[in-house]
Formats: structure tokens, sequence, C-alpha cells
């Protein structure tokens, strides 16, 4: 090679150089010798002519036999050759150093662009991979030099702890890639966003500022965050806006999560809480059946907390309370369409409106019906009419009414069935006081026990079932209180007459008197036959109401007397055992008239 040639004489001079600075005898000239004094000077004068002294020459040629490089060294240098091999640089020593074509760049480029990166008589900084000078070999890497020098500047970065701009090159398992100053660096997931983003492909190609968080340079590895700059950058956007906002503010935002207690809301840095109580006046199951995420929304600032960094909202006090105007708008007696949202064991609750709601009691669910649940009668859901029957706006309370939207069968009962006229019906329900009859659709009535039959009852259940048809006649109808009495003996044929005479007296002999205080002084009764003494063993079924055996019960009733009595099953009973004490006075003169 041509620097070999040249450092040959280089190298020879310096021997003798070394030679001539070594200790000798000094001797005088010879003859031989000196003649040869005026060449050397003509040598020197015509060598000092030159470009370069032989000086210089020597000096450029100790120069390099003196310096020396090690690994990991970055050195500057030339480039006098490319070959097939690499690039071959002068570093200032006596041997060439070489950059093989893979260590040039960390991008991948063709053989073809990798020998046109560089140029003879470009500079280069490399980094010494192998130094062996007693070989002549010396290796270098330009890349490994500027990712050296990368590191550099990414300890700098890592010591002042500034963001710095990357953009993402591809998607790996578990992240991004990014490069930072020539450097592979890793952006985890949970460090690419203030919330974990599953899908990372759009990130790719995107430029952002990121921090650097963890740097090893021993291992090769930089880990960043972009999620440590955004909380940053938010912490500085909320402390701005809190210092901004105030109680009673009225500010927009949008939805940015919905949850089971409430939303929160993004205001710019800020995210503010509307508590699930504070979102609308109206019933709902879950907030998202209200609001939805990505919805924008005007609210309230209710409260502010600076040091936790909350603020809390209302949207609903934006709207004004439907209970203060509910007597305006409803009247007591006015009709209301509604929507059954609720259902419990004593009503129904009805929404008139978002935030006004009222309650239809089981009772005033049906005027014939006397369900057991309201869900036999309405269904959560229903769109119903109701009457306002009462309102409490202080307690917030509204009382309504479904059967007063339809009419009231029980007003029209007494007309259409009189006292004393016969009714036919279904057994509903057996008690020890009676049996409960259907003689329409929803209207019951209750025949007493003592109604039943002319002979006592103990039990009405031995004598009738559920679903048994029966036949009574109307005692009395309350339309107000809703009850109906009826009579199955009425209907009956009474038993024959009978007399029963108290064995003792057919002998004319006398029971023994039961002594008692204070006997003696009580009235005596008049004596004779036909005496109401007479009648003390008769008992009431010995007896004919109607006076004939085929004449009906309900003869001898008199409707006048019926409709003054008192609206009960008791009172009923009371007149029935009234008329059947008349047939025995009646019976009992007829007995002593005859005997006297």
């Amino acid at each position: 090679m041509e620097d070999q040639a040249t450092q040959t004489p280089v190298e020879t001079g310096t021997q003798e150089a070394a030679s001539s600075a070594a200790p000798k005898t000094v001797t005088p000239p010879s003859a031989a010798q000196t003649p040869s004094a005026p060449l050397e000077q003509g040598g020197a004068s015509s060598a000092q002519s030159g470009p370069f002294s032989m000086e210089q020459a020597l000096q450029d040629a100790e120069a390099r036999l003196e310096k020396t490089v090690q690994r990991g060294q970055i050195v500057q240098g030339t480039v006098v050759l490319v070959t097939h091999d690499g690039v071959m640089v002068d570093i200032g020593t006596r041997t060439e150093g070489l950059i093989p074509f893979n260590q040039l760049t960390e991008e991948n480029l063709s053989e073809e662009e990798l020998k046109n990166l560089l140029k003879p008589g470009d500079s280069v900084t490399a980094y010494v991979v192998r130094a062996d000078l007693d070989n002549g070999q010396i290796v270098l890497s330009k890349k490994r030099a500027e990712s050296d020098q990368s590191w550099v500047k990414i300890q700098a970065l890592f010591d002042q702890g500034e963001p710095v701009m990357v953009t993402v090159k591809e998607k790996v398992k578990g992240g991004l890639v990014a490069n930072i100053e020539g450097v592979r660096a890793f952006l985890p997931a949970s460090q690419v966003d203030l919330k974990r983003t599953p899908e990372l492909d759009e990130y790719v190609g995107q430029s952002f500022p990121v921090k650097i968080i963890e740097l090893n340079r021993k291992k090769g590895r930089i880990i960043l965050s972009r999620r440590t700059v955004l909380e940053s950058e938010q912490k500085e956007a909320r402390a701005q806006v809190l210092s901004q906002l105030k109680e009673g503010d009225v500010v927009e935002g949008q939805v940015v999560e919905v949850t089971e207690f409430g939303v929160f809301v993004a205001l710019g840095g800020v995210d503010g809480l509307v508590h699930r109580s504070e979102i609308t006046w109206g019933r709902f199951n879950h907030p998202r059946d209200v609001l939805q995420k990505g919805q924008h929304v005007r609210a309230k600032v209710l409260s502010i907390d600076t040091e936790r960094e909350r603020v809390n909202l209302s949207i609903k006090a934006l709207t004004p309370d439907p209970w203060l105007t509910v007597s305006e708008k409803y009247p007591i007696g006015s009709k209301v369409n509604g929507k059954v949202v609720g259902l419990t064991q004593f009503g129904a609750f009805v929404e008139v409106e978002p935030g006004l709601e009222g309650l239809i009691h089981i009772s005033e669910l049906s005027w014939t019906k006397r369900p057991k649940h309201p869900s036999e009668i309405v269904k959560e859901g229903q769109e119903v009419e109701a009457q306002v029957l009462r309102i409490d706006p202080a307690e917030r309370r509204l009382s309504l009414g479904l059967k007063q939207t339809q009419p009231d069968p029980w007003k029209s009962l007494p007309d259409r069935f009189p006292p004393g006229t016969p009714v036919k019906g279904r057994v509903t329900g057996l008690t020890d006081f009676g049996v409960f009859v259907e003689i329409e659709p929803g209207i019951e009535g209750l025949i007493h026990v003592s109604e039943l039959d002319y002979s006592r009852v103990e039990k009405p259940s031995d004598l009738f079932k559920k679903g048994d048809e029966v036949e009574a006649a109307i005692l009395n109808i309350d339309p107000v209180e809703q009850r109906i009495s009826l009579s199955r003996k009425r209907l009956l044929t009474p038993p024959p007459q009978a007399v029963s005479i108290p064995s003792g007296e057919e002998d004319g002999e006398r029971r023994p008197r039961r002594e008692g205080a204070g006997r003696e002084n009580r009235p005596k009764r008049p004596k004779g036959k036909g005496g109401p003494r007479e009648g003390r063993g008769l008992r009431e079924r010995d007896f004919d109401y109607g006076g004939a055996g085929s004449t009906a019960a309900y003869n001898n009733y008199d409707p006048t007397v019926a409709a003054s009595s008192n609206t009960n099953v008791k009172l009923g009973d009371v007149f029935g055992d009234l008329l059947s004490q008349l047939s025995l006075e009646e019976e009992h003169e007829k007995q002593a008239e005859k005997q006297g």
C-alpha cells in the first residue's frame, strides 16, 4: 500500500535519528568524510526548499510511531479509501483504521448505499472496537461513536428531567419503540396515556414529548413515559382551573366516565363529580340511563375542595324543583297522566313528570277488586291516568287515585238491588261468622252465620265450599262502606210450627225454685197457661216466621225498616232477630187466646 511505502523511509530516518541521538566518541573528521559535508548541507538546503522540510516529516513520522489507541476510545479521522470490506480512515497512527460497513450506521441500508455514505476526505468520528498495533489492525465503529455521543446527550436529558420529543417507530409486545438521539427506547403501554390503552396501533408514527424515567447504559435500557408528561400538564391545568372556579358558577364539560354513584365531567384539567342524586329530579336505576359517555352537559358548581382537587357539580340545580309548583299545576281533583315507575306491597308509584311522583295506594286501585299486590291491577312501565287526591309539598307527597277515573258501581247498587231482591252468586270465602258471595264481578256480600239457615250453623264450611252457587236475598247495601248484607234463610221454606210444653208442668208439678239472694223481692209474674212464662221452654226453630209453611221468609221483611238500619252485617242480623221475636210474641198471644 502507498501508506506503507511512505512509512518505510520515515521509519529509517527515525532510526538514523535515534542512532545519531545516541552518545558517541568524538573524532576528527577524516578526509573521506570531509567532502560529504557540503552534500549534506546541500541536501538539507534542497530539502528545506520543498513544501515540507525533512524535519517536519521526521516529526510526523515520530508522532505516528508514538501515538497509540485503546479499545473504547473515541477518535477523529479522515476517510482515505473505500474498499470492499469497509472504509479506511486515517486516525494519525502508523496503521490506518477500518470501519466495516455494518458499523457505519443503525439504518438498514443496502451495500451500494453504504459505499456511498462516506467519500475520501470526509471527516469522521469513530469508536475504537479493537486496537492491535503490533499486527497493524485497528477496527473502528462509526455508529458506536454516534451512540456514545447520544448516550452522553441522553444522560444529560435524564439528569435535567426535561421532556424530549420522540417519534414512535413500531409497536412491540407490551408497548412502543421510539428513537431518542438515535438510540432505541421503550415506551410501556401503561405509560402511553393517563389510562391504559389496549390498542396501541394508532400511536405508531406519532410524535409527542416524553420523559426518561429509567436509564441504564450498561444494559442499553431506556424507559420512556408519556403519562408523566400528561400528568404534569394536567396538574398545571388543574391548578389553573381551580384558581378560577367558584361556587355557583355554571360550567360546561364532557362526560368522561359513568359509574354507579355518579358521572365525572371534564372541565379542562379538572374532573368534576355529579353525584347520582344531583343528575335529575326524576327517578332512574343507573346514571347511564340518563347520561352517556362523551355527552356534553351544563352543570352548576356546588363546592370546591382545593386541597383534594375535587369539584362537586349539579345538573338538576339548573332546572326548577317540580314540587314548588305542584299545587298550581296539579290541583286536587284534577286528572294527570303518568308512568308506573315502582310497585310496592302498599301501592304503585306513578311519575307525573321528572322528579314528581305520586302514590296510588292499593285501596285506590279499583272499586271492586281488593288485590293482594298492585301488580294484579297495574304493571311497571304502564301509562295510567289518575286523579289527584291529596298534596303535601312540604313532605313531597302526592296521593293519587286510579279508581276515581272510572264509574263507581257501588253508587247504583241500591237502586238495582233494593232490600228483598233475590240474587245468585258463587262462594268466594268462608269464615266462622259467615259466607262471602260474589253477586257481581268484584262485588261481594256477606251471609252472616245467623242468616244461613233456620237451624243453627256451627261451621259454614260444613255446608258450603268455595265455588258453590248460592241464592240469597238482599238485606242491606251500604255504598259508602261498600258492604252488602245477604240472607239465605229468608229464601228457604220455614220449618213447621211446633209447641213444646215443659214436662214438669203437664202433670201440674212445679220445678223446685232455685234459691238465690234477692229472689224474694222480685215482682211476681202473672200466672196462666198463656203467659210468657209458658214460652220459656220453646225454641226459635219450632215456630213459623211466616205463619204458613209455604210462605217465603222475605215476605215478612219490611223494606222501610231495612233502609233506615245501620249499614253493617251485625245490625242486619239484629233486624232478622227482631222479626223472629215479633213472630214469637204473636204466636204467644194466639196460644193465650185459645187457652183462655
